[in-house]
Order: C-alpha cells, then structure tokens, then sequence
C-alpha cells in the first residue's frame, strides 16, 4: 500500500467535491482508510482512481489498484493490463495484476462463462484486499449501470431485493462511491482532467441482456422520460428501504414462529407460519433456511416457492431436500435439518439432477435453466415474432401444466414444417450434428400432450400458433447477464 503522489490542484473539482461528500453521507469510507481500487482500465473505474488520488491527501488515503486479466480478448486484454499497470506508476499508486484462467469450453455459453468471471473477480478482490489489510474495496459501477442492473431484474421479475439494485455497500467491505454519478459525467471529468482510459469492445456487442438493456432500452426509455436513469434510482432507494423493513420484519416473525433444536436443527410452527401475510411467509422461510444453513446467502425465490407449496400447503411426512438443507412436515409443524456435507450434492449434480426431474412453468413466469443459467419467461403477448429464442404457441392447444426438463431416451416430437410427421428427439439433435455433450443441457419444454418446444431449436407443428389463435403463449430463452457489469 502506498499514499499517491500529490497531485498539483489547488482545489478539489467539483465532481471530486460530490464524491468526497457522498462518501462521508453514506459512510463508504473514511480519513485514513486503506483502499483497494477494482481498476479494468476503462472509464468507470479510471475516474474512480483518479477521484481518489485527487482526494488523498486531504483524507490522507492509501491506495491501491487491482487488476483482473481474463484474457478473455487475447492481446486486447493484455494491453488493458499494462494501461492500468502506467497508470498506476503515473499516479503513485501500488498496483497489482492478477491472471485468471476463465478459457471458454464448448460446454460453457456466454453467460456462465460471464457469471463466473464476475464471481472470480470478487474472489480476487476479497483475497488481495485481505492480504492487504484494506478497510474497503472500492469498485466503479456508476448511475447508468445501476439502472440497466434495475431493468435486468424487473424484467426477470425480481422482488424488492431485485428492484433495489446494487446496494452502496456490499458485505460491509465492498462500496460503490459512483452510483450517483451518470456516465455522461464521468467522462467530462475524464476529458476535463485529460485523462485516458480503456475502451472494452465486447461491450458494444449484443452478446448480453445488459448490453441490449444499455444499447436499445434504456435510450427508447429515454424517448419517454429523459430522466429515467435518476427515477430508476429514486425507485431503487425506495426498494432498498421497504426490502430492509420486510427484511427485519420477516426475521422477527421467524424467531416468533421458530425454534432452535439442537445444532443446525430448526423447528417451525405451521400454523403460526400460515398467518402471516404471503409475503412475510416467504421471508421467514429465508431467514429460516439461511440460520439452517449457518449462511448469510439467501435460498431463490423457486427454492422458497417449493417450500410453501410443497411442505407448507402439503400433506403431513412430506419431505424435500432445498440447497442442502432437509425439510420435513411433521402434522403442524415444519423441521428443518442441515445435511451433512459428505451427504450433499454437488451445485454441478444438483443442477443436472433438477433438469431430469423438471421444473414446472407457469403462465406468465420466469425460470432459471440450471444447465445453461439462462432464464425462460412465459407470458401471453401476442405481439412476439418466433425465432430461435422466442417460440409462440396457441395456448388453447398446450393443456395442462408445463414442465421444462432435459431431454429423455424415447423422447419424439413433431417438428414445426414436417406436417405432423414424428422425430425422435435423439434423431432430430442428430440430424442437427448437435454434440452429445451439449444435448443434455437444451430445456424441453413439455405438456401432458407432449414436447411442445426443444429450447432455442425447433418448436412443435401440434402446438403452433396459426390464423385462428384466439389466445397465445409466449416462451422465450434468455441470456443470464451477470447483476453488475464490470466498470
């Protein structure tokens, strides 16, 4: 760690004077702290370090920057790599670069492959900023991502935790001083201050949910309300503060309603649990199943929904297993059982495992595929155009419950432009020269009819929609953007 070298201002710009006292206002960090900077090289995070050094000496800061390489983008990303490496020895601030093998695999899409680049840069930071004894890691996610983050749960249709987007803090350790701050701004400090940054071209690219959302939604939701990005901020303010109220709410009811039985057993009263509101319901089997766990991670809302369903509204001995976790209803009362690690599955089998047995798909509803981490979202939108990605149906043909699965043995449908003919399913992924590696982890989509869709493939020439559809069903396969974007 290293104070920067000072820098020749006689005064504090007025983008640095906002920051220094929103910092001070949120309590992200203090005089005297010791930071680490996420620095990729590009905008976002350049004004970040730039604000910082600027604010150094009088907060009497220690900085310094850390650097993830992905190698994602081959020479791209190495010169990123020693951009951020200058610009740190320019600014006197200690740098450190760290390499991070994430090669994608033909068993690995886009999204997985995006999600776990994010979980390995936390990773990094945690561990480099506790070697380093910093009092915060300091990343450089700013206004526009905030907002794109806010849509990309509304539309996967989050609750208040979702809607909130990135909280200012994170774990206590991880802050986001920028958040207020829009893009537009941070580069006319950037180009006030004549300071170069890193341009990422992937993010140019349609690959993702949030280069769409940051590309083509929010300007056409610009065209309606040029200040959506501070009402989207306004809102997730308001989410934050009514998700912590229900969140304390909730974690008050499940010590009224629970009990602690010996280590890692949990007992809950059925009847004081069924009248509460739904909403506190859901929140006290989170609270209940995080105090199981001895984890501060909350379960999915589909872990928390099964439970209702299955165990809540159930018959009295039925039993499931939820993120490691055994649940048993026992007449009026709901036990919840750590598993012993040696008896858990792995997150890899447990995913595969959900595949094969299914996972029901109501209308409208949005579903995470555990084999690919897309998302599919049912609705009955008339106005959607088929393709690859997008299947639309006649509802009145598709009876009966849905359930998305991986594909069987024996499977056959009828493909859309084969008049009716059948195909088996392993005949069709055949004919397509589709590798058996991969066939596992298309989601096939089925009604008591049969195959209605092979995800992202082929739909079913029973179930398509024609002239006469009076009502109609949408499915669409969605990409798994990760919750932030890299800055």
């Amino acid at each position: 760690m290293s104070r920067p070298l000072a820098v020749q201002v006689t005064s504090l710009t007025r983008l640095a004077r906002r920051f220094a006292a929103g910092a001070k206002s949120e309590g992200l960090f203090s005089r005297g702290d010791r930071l680490l900077v996420a620095l990729s090289g590009g905008p976002d995070s350049v004004a970040l370090l730039s604000l910082l050094v600027e604010l150094a000496p009088s907060w009497s800061l220690e900085i310094a920057a850390l650097h993830v390489n992905y190698g994602f983008r081959g020479e791209e990303s190495d010169e990123d790599a020693r951009f951020a490496a200058a610009l740190c020895q320019r600014l006197g601030v200690s740098f450190r670069c760290e390499g991070v093998s994430l090669a994608k695999g033909p068993s690995q899409g886009r999204s997985s492959l995006q999600e776990r680049a994010r979980e390995a840069r936390y990773e990094a930071l945690a561990r480099v900023g506790r070697e380093l004894g910093v009092d915060r890691v300091v990343l450089g996610h700013q206004a526009d991502d905030q907002a794109e983050t806010i849509l990309m749960w509304m539309l996967r249709g989050a609750g208040t935790a979702g809607l909130a987007g990135m909280p200012p803090v994170r774990e206590g350790f991880f802050v986001r001083p920028l958040l207020e701050m829009s893009r537009e701004e941070i580069l006319a400090y950037l180009k006030e201050r004549q300071v170069a940054f890193r341009s990422d071209s992937s993010n140019d690219k349609p690959l993702y949910m949030r280069n769409r959302i940051r590309h083509e939604l929010l300007p056409l939701l610009k065209g309606y309300n040029p200040a959506v990005v501070s009402a989207l901020l306004r809102q997730a303010d308001i989410m934050r503060e009514d998700d912590l109220c229900l969140e304390q709410w909730g974690c008050e009811q499940a010590a009224r309603v629970s009990r602690q039985e010996g280590d890692g057993i949990v007992v809950v009263d059925r009847a004081a649990l069924l009248a509460l509101p739904l909403a506190l319901q859901r929140r006290v089997i989170r609270s209940v199943l995080r105090r199981t766990k001895g984890s501060d991670k909350g379960p999915t809302f589909g872990s928390v929904g099964r439970i209702l369903e299955g165990l809540v509204q159930g018959r009295s001995g039925s039993v499931m297993t939820v993120e490691g976790v055994r649940i048993e209803r026992v007449y009026g009362q709901l036990r919840f059982q750590s598993e012993p690690r040696s008896n858990r599955v792995s997150g890899a089998a447990a995913a595969v495992l959900a595949a094969s047995e299914g996972l029901a798909l109501a209308v409208p509803a949005v579903v995470r595929w555990p084999l690919t981490g897309q998302w599919i979202r049912t609705g009955t939108a008339a106005a959607s155009l088929p393709s690859a990605r997008v299947a639309v149906f006649d509802a009145d043909r598709v009876a009966g419950n849905l359930l998305v699965r991986s594909w069987k043995p024996g499977d056959y449908f009828c493909p859309f432009g084969m008049q009716g003919r059948k195909k088996k399913l392993q005949d069709y992924f055949a004919d397509i020269k589709l590798p058996r590696r991969e066939r596992q982890k298309v989601p096939i989509l089925v009604a008591p009819e049969g195959i209605v869709w092979v995800g992202g493939h082929r739909t079913d020439h029973r179930f398509h929609a024609t002239s006469a559809t009076r009502r109609w069903l949408t499915v669409e396969l969605l990409d798994d953007a990760s919750e932030e974007g890299a800055s």
